[in-house]
């Protein structure tokens, strides 16, 4: 997949680092900053098989605390759909840039 964001909101995580392995097994230097506001003009435009996120610093210098990870990648896909009762979804991939 190619991402595009990463966003680790938290109650005390004050900066992480992200770091992506390419599909032909390159690292690609690590990007680091707040956890909700990533220069991500730095991540990859190629595709990624590997992203290890690593906390680097809370603000009360104990374990992060209420994490939640959103990561907005855009990969090939499947459409897909799905009959429940009255109602029919379809699930198509997100266009991506």
């Amino acid at each position: 997949v190619v991402v595009h964001d990463v966003k680790v909101p938290s109650n005390n995580v004050e900066e992480i680092m992200v770091s992506f392995t390419t599909v032909s097994g390159d690292h690609i230097p690590a990007v680091r900053g707040k956890p909700t506001a990533l220069p991500t003009h730095h991540f990859p435009s190629v595709k990624t098989v590997q992203l290890v996120i690593a906390f680097i610093r809370t603000t009360d210098h104990n374990s992060p605390k209420h994490v939640t990870i959103s990561i907005v990648a855009c990969g090939p896909g499947k459409t897909t759909s799905i009959t429940e009762g009255k109602f029919l979804v379809i699930c198509m991939p997100v266009a991506c840039k």
